[in-house]
């Protein structure tokens, strides 16, 4: 193959032949060249030609050499950087594109600067999102930011999100965002995590009026007219809100709202429970699908798909019709490797899985065993193992006693069998409650910040009604899967009208 001229210069990156630019970073040297470096920017471009910059270098006259002392990257992430000055090949990453962005704005490279913008605007996180907020003041990239704030959960998930914030008009900007994608009450929270930073910082006690006197100004921002009764009870017992602002906002909407239903959001991106698009992938009998989709629906949700996993494997299309798949066998799927092949590729795609454990993921190879790409490819929350039962078992400690998926979750008894997989936690998996016996029963993982969640239930689905040996239809099993589904459907990337 013909080298190009990127080619012959990425060679000249580092090597001491005819360099003329020292570069001191780490306790390192690195050797570079000013005619590429003052092609790359306009900061180069002045200390080379135009004599400008002085506090920044030394210039040794006899040898005609320029030295640096580079403090604000690493020698790694300065060399990503080098390596786009010879190539024009942007080299990012989550772990480099803050950093650059910074030395670039600070030294100006106008395109390096544009390709971190890019970087950022595409790749906004629950993790970076107030960073870029806080320091990065271009246009393109804040709407981008404040547009994931609107459309995500996951951000509003975050215990810490407003944690460290500098500045106050930002915090009050997030708060009067028209449309949020999560409940009001996860809003409350985040604020009054920031508080409680607040009063540390300033040494104060924490406490509801030293929590009211540092939150004063957006305490009346939180909407409480859209809380749940529950919610509510919730907000009440912080104190922060007088019995005069509670009964005002109490007598306006909330005897109209069900606390049965997932909490209202300011905005359509929570997808409410009787509009979720659930697609339920069963390799069992008749009676095992009814009882499952029977219970599940008592929970408010509706609009399930059934399909037999037993006689076909649906399409990567009919799943892409859906927000979440929920899936399980006793019986044989009818092509195990298939499920899991466009079961990953739902995912990628942006789409949810909830997997009741019990046989789909034993380890071995009968046929009502899940194979593919979900289970081979770094998906599951939870490894295969051994099939356990016959041994009475119930909930057990809850490890995220606020997530969505253990929510008025109170009691759950697995019947005389108590089916679960003896598996483990799989790297990057979320622990979220555990048997009595201490095996997981809950977990979820994502791969990918553009890729849906894949939630593990370690249980079989089926409620008492069907057998006594199933787990017991008075606890809260019924509650515990939709939740689950309801979860997963939220995480969802997928949109539909």
């Amino acid at each position: 193959m013909d080298q190009t001229i990127y080619d012959v210069f990425k060679g000249l990156l580092n090597n001491k032949d005819m360099h003329d630019v020292v570069l001191k970073v780490d306790g390192s040297t690195i050797y570079a060249h000013s005619l590429v470096l003052a092609s790359s920017g306009e900061f180069w471009k002045q200390c080379f030609y135009e004599g400008k910059n002085k506090d920044f270098y030394s210039f040794d006259s006899k040898n005609n050499k320029w030295t640096f002392e580079i403090s604000d990257l690493s020698k790694a992430h300065l060399m990503d950087l080098l390596e786009f000055c010879y190539t024009r090949v942007p080299k990012l990453r989550d772990d480099n594109v803050v950093r650059t962005f910074k030395f670039c704005e600070k030294f100006p490279m106008e395109v390096m600067k544009n390709h971190c913008g890019e970087f950022l605007a595409k790749n906004i996180t629950e993790n970076n999102v107030m960073e870029i907020l806080q320091e990065f003041k271009v246009k393109s990239l804040e709407e981008q930011a404040f547009k994931y704030l609107a459309e995500d959960v996951a951000p509003w998930k975050k215990k810490d999100l407003f944690v460290g914030c500098q500045d106050p008009e930002l915090i009050t900007k997030i708060i009067k965002i028209e449309q949020i994608g999560a409940p009001e009450l996860f809003v409350f929270r985040r604020l009054v995590e920031y508080g409680k930073d607040l009063c540390k910082k300033e040494g104060m006690e924490e406490n509801p009026e030293n929590l009211k006197s540092v939150l004063g100004d957006y305490l009346p921002l939180i909407r409480l007219d859209l809380m749940t009764r529950k919610e509510f009870s919730e907000i009440s017992k912080t104190m922060l809100y007088t019995i005069e602002q509670l009964c005002d906002a109490s007598f306006k909407t909330l005897s109209n709202f069900d606390c049965k239903k997932h909490p209202i959001s300011r905005g359509p991106p929570i997808i409410q429970k009787e509009r979720m698009k659930i697609l339920h992938m069963s390799a069992n009998g008749q009676d095992w699908c009814e009882n499952t989709k029977k219970s599940i629906m008592s929970t408010g949700i509706s609009q399930i798909t059934m399909i037999n996993a037993e006689t076909q494997t649906p399409t990567l299309e009919e799943m892409l019709k859906h927000h979440v798949v929920w899936v399980n066998s006793c019986r044989s799927f009818h092509n195990p490797q298939e499920v899991g092949d466009r079961l990953a590729s739902f995912v990628e795609a942006g789409g949810s899985v909830v997997i009741c454990a019990a046989h789909t993921l034993r380890n071995d190879n009968a046929k009502w065993v899940m194979q593919g790409r979900l289970t081979t490819g770094g998906f599951l929350p939870m490894s295969k193992g051994a099939l356990k039962q016959g041994k009475r078992s119930k909930l057990g400690a809850i490890i995220q006693k606020e997530h969505l998926i253990v929510e008025n979750v109170k009691k759950f008894e697995g019947g005389r069998f108590s089916s679960r997989i003896l598996g483990q936690p799989t790297e990057g998996a979320e622990l979220i409650a555990k048997w009595s016996d201490g095996t997981p029963l809950i977990l979820e993982k994502k791969k990918g910040e553009r890729y849906g969640v894949v939630v593990v239930l370690n249980i079989r689905p089926p409620n008492s009604d069907l057998d006594r040996k199933y787990w017991n239809k008075k606890t809260d099993g019924a509650l515990m899967i939709a939740n689950a589904v309801e979860y997963a459907g939220g995480e969802s990337k997928l949109k539909f009208d």
